[in-house]
């Protein structure tokens, strides 16, 4: 029903992810499989509903009104089953601009902030660029899948100073889909020990045949200890329109939530951003679902090409995001050799080492684009193995 196949010429759009990829990439006919936005067209709806506000000819400033937040609510409740409505929401120019908000307002400089890597690198730079100290609670990989250290996340987050958890649900890059009791288990820990878990929700509508995606504000007894960050960029390829929405069940921190917003100036919903949301939220359902058709395929042709030409290399079995999470540990190349690999190869790929410990020696890779184009990424990395197994 909608066009997933017809590559897209994004050159010279000012696209981070064209215009500035390396130069041996340039021209080489493959777009990079890195920054993780889609290489699809937006819903149809989107679209309209873009150019029927570029006709109104102003684009003053703009918030969540009554429309803007209808939209928001009813897809949370149709899509998540959860209510939203009387809950406190802010918009912010982004999930990361949010991260940072919320560090600057429920940690004091100096203080500890629990991250689980290999993860998004923006949750390091949230922590140390405010002057917090970056705690680590690194996830375990066993027989192919990643699992929650409890046990760990217990004794870091025990010491006065650690103040706030952020976590990433579903998990970018290894694609886990949080269980509820995984979830329980690790609110029931911050809780215990006085620790506010940010939970970065954005990819929580790309989920794979079989998981579910559960909101940490359901869990029982975690709604007035969380904020939750949502957003339409990464499920509707509108990651340029910067704008997220972003709920704090309890009162009395989203009052102080609200200050640091207030003081930084974040309070706006870009003109273009809001009929974006209002479009897709209302009318681009059904893309949606066809989308998460699409990626699977995707990943399926990942996980059957590996294991037929390429069984050194092991594909973490993502349940959720378009984001593939690859262990190439057994090329025994180090991570800048095995950067210089796919690049000498005009692959370009999120290289392992940027989400810090424990991801050097995988490759993180963007799915969400035409599958012929993937066949042809697929070419150039078993070309790049062969080339060392010679």
């Amino acid at each position: 029903m909608f066009d997933f196949n017809t590559p897209m010429d994004r050159a010279l759009t000012g696209s981070i992810k064209i215009d500035m990829a390396p130069e041996p990439i340039k021209g080489s006919g493959l777009v990079p499989l890195t920054i993780a936005d889609q290489e699809f067209a937006v819903a149809p709806v989107i679209k309209e509903s873009i150019i029927k506000a570029a006709q109104h000819g102003i684009y003053g400033y703009t918030y969540a009104d009554a429309e803007y937040r209808n939209a928001v609510d009813s897809w949370m409740l149709r899509r998540h089953n959860w209510n939203t409505s009387k809950l406190n929401m802010f918009t912010t120019n982004g999930v990361v601009t949010a991260l940072g908000i919320a560090v600057r307002t429920f940690t004091d400089p100096g203080d500890g902030v629990v991250i689980q890597p290999p993860v998004y690198p923006p949750f390091a730079g949230a922590v140390q660029g405010n002057d917090r100290r970056l705690v680590e609670n690194p996830l375990i990989y066993r027989d192919g899948r990643y699992e929650m250290d409890f046990k760990d996340l217990d004794i870091k987050t025990r010491p006065d100073d650690v103040k706030m958890l952020i976590l990433c649900s579903p998990h970018n890059p290894v694609g886990r889909v949080w269980t509820r009791d995984e979830l329980t288990r690790l609110g029931e820990i911050c809780k215990r020990n006085g620790v506010i878990v940010l939970s970065d929700e954005i990819h929580n509508d790309l989920i794979h045949p079989g998981y579910e995606h559960t909101v940490f504000a359901t869990l029982d007894g975690m709604e007035a200890n969380c904020v939750i960050c949502t957003a339409v960029s990464k499920t509707f390829n509108l990651a340029g329109l910067s704008c997220s929405n972003i709920f704090i069940p309890n009162d009395e921190l989203a009052k102080r939530f609200e200050v640091t917003a207030h003081r930084e100036n974040t309070s706006c919903v870009p003109y273009f951003a809001r009929a974006a949301t209002i479009g897709a939220y209302t009318g681009a359902e059904e893309w949606l679902d066809e989308l998460n058709r699409v990626i699977d395929s995707n990943f399926k042709y990942l996980y059957d090409y590996l294991g037929t030409y390429l069984p050194m290399l092991h594909a973490v079995r993502a349940e959720g995001t378009y984001l593939a999470w690859i262990d190439m540990r057994e090329l025994g190349l180090s991570g800048e050799e095995l950067e210089a690999l796919m690049l000498k190869n005009f692959l370009a790929l999120d290289e392992g080492y940027i989400f810090g410990t424990n991801g050097n020696g995988f490759e993180r890779w963007n799915l969400a684009l035409p599958q012929a184009q993937l066949v042809e990424a697929l070419f150039r990395l078993k070309t790049a193995v062969d080339s060392i197994q010679c």
